[in-house]
């Protein structure tokens, strides 16, 4: 019971820890109850792998099922089937630290968690089931003001300032008789990050350009169960453009309107003679400034050419790839678009699908466009004046590093998050896209069919937002920054270098193993 209490215990501070579920100051306590649990059962003498992976599996179980428990509203199979997947990851990486710090040593050996966990949560963004909700680094989304560092090390930098002082804190609660001094070296590993984040702070305000630009942010509301997908398209459009209106004046210079708002069938080779593409450009005649930033799904005709992800047409042998696109129309009369690049696992796309197209019942629908889509161009930015727009359609904005190297001076989300209704899910999305605006140091306009839109500063600051389910649009004056942060060049690279680290300790770990088990003559 004493081993099933402290596995309980460290996940439930996990889970207590996370934006819009607790207080984040927990999350520097969160391990030390799996560190002890681990250190007992080493000390017991049996085999006890299988024992450290039960245990933390609990964990980690229930870390994801309070913080993300949401995604039950869109399927049941396909969240318990999230929830499994992730914390099997996270105990792997729990039970390879269990077992190299067996083989290198306690002294080492506590350490290596640091590597291995940083190293997981670095694949858990690169691959076919990424999933980097629960990234360690994401629990500072709601105090930016603590973790202005970020500009330099990304999430990851957070994730290894959690694990460091978890290892140290748990280390002091071993030694605490012996030498209180311990104490010492946690408590300045907890004060120096923020004193520095502070003086970030100060040092950016000075230098930051007096650029803006005056946004127009539309939040239809429209229910993605009842409504969105059974309303008639053009009606739909018509409330968009009449609730724009309400806000846009002579100097707006850009609409934003959410994930697939457009809800018509647009042919990407004939989109400048679909309706409602006609309609927004009488809209912008109105208003000879405007720019207009919108999602859609797009669709394009491939013949008898079939790429990976590519629908029949019909019952015929040609196909065409579905897109979830944001549509840029210029002032200029030109029109853009930016096909999604992250798609959500199990909704846009069955990851490893030469496997796992038998699961496609169970999938998780977690927002957007549904079914296999394609995703065929890189991420692109919208011009115009002197903005230069950085698109992220949903799912995206959890992503810093697939930004990196972009360079603009303005990041637009559109997303739906409709789809979780009255939940943690969307809140933690909203408060997650403070963490893009420090990293890249740009604001960010939040454009969500059912909330919360909004403005949020550079440095991560909440300038303006709307509530859940409010039919709103709100006029908004946004700057802009030119600044190439640290991070916006080399992206995760705290990620890279630990992996490879990773890669050499296991090597290592598996030769001092075998070198100790082969008898010498």
């Amino acid at each position: 019971m004493r081993k099933l209490s402290l596995s309980v215990l460290s996940g439930l501070i996990l889970a207590f820890s996370w934006p819009e579920t607790g207080v984040f100051l927990l999350i520097f306590f969160a391990f030390i109850p799996l560190l002890i649990l681990d250190k007992e059962i080493s000390e017991s003498g049996e085999k006890t792998s299988w024992k450290v992976f039960g245990y933390s599996f609990i964990s980690f179980f229930i870390f994801n099922i309070i913080t993300t428990y949401w995604v039950w509203h869109a399927t049941v199979a396909g969240a318990f089937a999230a929830f499994v997947i992730n914390a099997l990851l996270m105990s792997f990486a729990f039970v390879l630290f269990h077992k190299v710090k067996n083989v290198i040593g306690n002294k080492r050996g506590y350490f290596s968690l640091i590597f291995l966990w940083i190293s997981m949560e670095y694949v858990h963004l690169h691959w076919d089931l990424a999933w980097p909700w629960l990234t360690l680094g994401n629990v500072f989304a709601v105090v930016p003001q603590i973790v202005q560092w970020y500009e330099y090390t990304g999430v990851l930098g957070g994730s290894l300032w959690i694990l460091g002082l978890n290892i140290l804190l748990f280390k002091c609660w071993i030694s605490v008789k012996k030498k209180k001094k311990k104490w010492i070296l946690p408590t300045i590993l907890i004060v120096i990050p923020i004193l520095f984040s502070f003086y970030i702070g100060l040092l950016k305000i000075r230098t930051l350009p007096d650029i803006t630009e005056e946004i127009v942010i539309v939040q239809p509301n429209v229910d993605p169960y009842k409504d969105k997908f059974n309303r008639d398209a053009q009606t739909q459009l018509d409330d968009f453009i009449n609730l724009a209106k309400e806000k846009l004046t002579q100097n707006t210079t850009l609409l934003v309107g959410p994930e697939t708002a457009l809800q018509e069938f647009i042919w990407e080779s004939k989109i400048s003679k679909t309706q409602s593409i006609l309609k927004l450009q009488n809209l912008q005649n109105e208003f000879p400034k405007l720019n207009i930033l919108i999602g859609s799904s797009t669709f394009k005709y491939l013949g008898e050419n079939k790429d990976e992800n590519s629908r029949r047409l019909n019952k015929t042998n040609e196909w065409y790839n579905a897109y979830n696109s944001a549509i840029f129309l210029g002032v200029d009369s030109t029109i853009s678009i930016y096909h999604k690049t992250k798609l959500v696992p199990g909704v846009e796309q069955i990851p490893y699908s030469f496997l796992l197209n038998v699961i496609a019942d169970f999938t998780v629908d977690l927002g957007g466009t549904s079914g296999s889509l394609s995703k065929d161009n890189t991420i692109e930015n919208f011009k115009y004046n002197e903005v230069n727009i950085l698109p992220l359609i949903c799912y995206e904005s959890i992503f810093g590093d697939m930004i990196t190297g972009k360079n603009s001076n303005l990041i637009i989300i559109i997303t739906n998050d409709g789809w979780w209704k009255n939940t943690s899910g969307y809140k933690q999305h909203f408060q997650y896209a403070r963490l893009r605006a420090i990293e890249q140091r740009r604001s960010v306009v939040r454009s969500a069919n059912t909330g919360i839109s909004g403005v949020i500063s550079s440095f991560g600051e909440v300038l303006s937002q709307t509530n859940w389910e409010e039919e709103i649009a709100i006029n908004v004056t946004v700057s802009l920054n030119e600044t190439i942060t640290f991070y916006n060049q080399f992206g995760d690279y705290i990620g890279r270098i630990f992996s490879f680290i990773t890669v050499l300790l296991l090597f290592s770990t598996f030769v001092k193993n075998r070198t100790k088990k082969t008898p010498t003559s």
